[in-house]
């Protein structure tokens, strides 16, 4: 009896385990995996340069740099096999004094982006959730 309880527990958690890393896996295979993620940031980057109501914000930076950085953190958050290796976003954007109003111009292209990278208006709404609560340490720093 203590054997078959064992393994039912054992197969419960090896259940579990596997729906908890198909979930994880699920959003970055949504998002199309680094290319399907590269290909929006790409967008994203390049068309906020082409902005001029936050093209400043970007004036001097290393776009390569920038895309991989940003691709690293949506892999990481999204259940990707990628390490985000970067600074805290408080760090990066400290000096900066981003509006809310700047915030929601790449917040928008952003959406645009991914409307161009052909990514599924769900896995779009997932990302931005938990993108989400980033917002109020990029502003006013």
């Amino acid at each position: 009896m203590k054997i078959k309880l064992l393994h039912l527990l054992t197969l419960t958690i090896l259940a579990f385990m596997v729906l908890v890393t198909a979930h994880a896996d699920t959003l970055y295979s949504e998002l199309g995996e680094a290319e399907g993620i590269d290909k929006f940031v790409s967008k994203a980057v390049e068309v906020s340069h082409a902005d001029e109501r936050i093209a400043f914000l970007f004036e001097d930076t290393d776009d390569e740099e920038v895309i991989i950085q940003i691709s690293d953190q949506i892999c990481f958050l999204s259940g990707g096999p990628c390490e985000y290796e970067g600074q805290d976003m408080d760090e990066v954007h400290s000096g900066l004094e981003i509006t809310e109003s700047e915030f929601d111009i790449f917040v928008a292209i952003v959406i645009d982006a991914m409307e161009f990278a052909d990514i599924p208006h769900p896995a779009r709404n997932k990302l931005l959730a938990l993108l989400a609560p980033m917002r109020e340490d990029i502003i006013h720093q």
